[in-house]
């Protein structure tokens, strides 16, 4: 009977195949997670300003106005990866919060910078003249090892005060509160994180749960934040047996690229 010749473009292709079977099969380094950087969603003119319209002694949600930075948006698309955000006022200062119009919301603006990390458009607090929080979406941790959280952070060169307060932080499994940045009884212009795009992160190693949020508490318009490219990257658990079924398929066709003939 006679033999079978199997080419040589063959057998690569077959090895080709099967290496990317073992690639995806296999835990990859900061694979994503969720995400946003406020691209595509509207913004208005440049130095439009956000006035709330709610009672500034009362803690409470921060509602989008017609044709003013967006302080809240909803995902609304199956299985995007792009986190939605609301936003949130407490009364900590007596003072006139957000009501007589403020730089907050998704902008375009620069200020103290040239650019974005990530994009042309960010998240800004500025002036709140009490406590402004936004939260993202909560975020399932399920199926990858070693996730991780992270943003750039944008502090403006100023005089800040005692009472000023920054904070990012990760609430996981419904409870515990991880810190990214707390500012909470220090003097912000001793930090060295002003007039720089400084880049925050923390492990949420062991839990399988996470929402992000973000605050400013001040009360002067040249005290200002501004935030972007909030990433959850993590290693994809692979499916059981998958490696070493790759793994064999490997090794048969390495022996196969060796033999001429079948």
């Amino acid at each position: 009977m006679a033999k079978r010749t199997i080419n040589l473009p063959t057998q690569r292709t077959l090895i080709a195949v099967l290496y990317s079977v073992w690639t995806l099969a296999t835990p990859v380094c900061a694979d994503l997670i969720a995400y946003t950087s406020f691209e595509d969603l509207w913004v208005p003119p440049t130095r439009t300003l956000y006035t709330d319209t709610g009672d500034e002694s009362v803690d409470h949600f921060l509602s989008n106005r017609p044709n003013q930075p967006l302080v809240n948006w909803v995902q609304t698309e199956v299985d995007s990866q792009v986190l939605g955000f609301s936003s949130f006022y407490l009364n900590t200062r007596n003072n006139v919060g957000l009501t007589d119009g403020d730089h907050v919301g998704v902008t375009s603006f620069r200020t103290g910078f040239s650019a974005y990390p990530d994009g042309s458009q960010g998240f800004q607090m500025s002036d709140t003249d009490g406590l402004m929080i936004t939260t993202l979406d909560s975020v399932d941790l399920g199926g990858f090892h070693n996730p991780v959280v992270s943003l750039n952070l944008y502090v403006a060169n100023t005089g800040w005060e005692l009472d000023d307060q920054i904070r990012a932080w990760a609430t996981v499994d419904g409870a515990t509160e991880i810190d990214l940045l707390n500012t909470q009884g220090q003097d912000i212009d001793k930090l060295t994180i002003e007039g720089i795009w400084t880049t925050l992160s923390a492990s949420l190693t062991g839990y399988t749960t996470a929402t992000l949020a973000f605050e400013l508490d001040c009360n002067s318009g040249k005290e200002s934040i501004f935030v972007d490219n909030i990433n959850f990257t993590g290693e994809v658990v692979p499916v059981p047996g998958a490696c070493l079924l790759a793994s064999l398929g490997m090794g048969v066709a390495s022996v196969w690229l060796k033999r001429k003939k079948i």
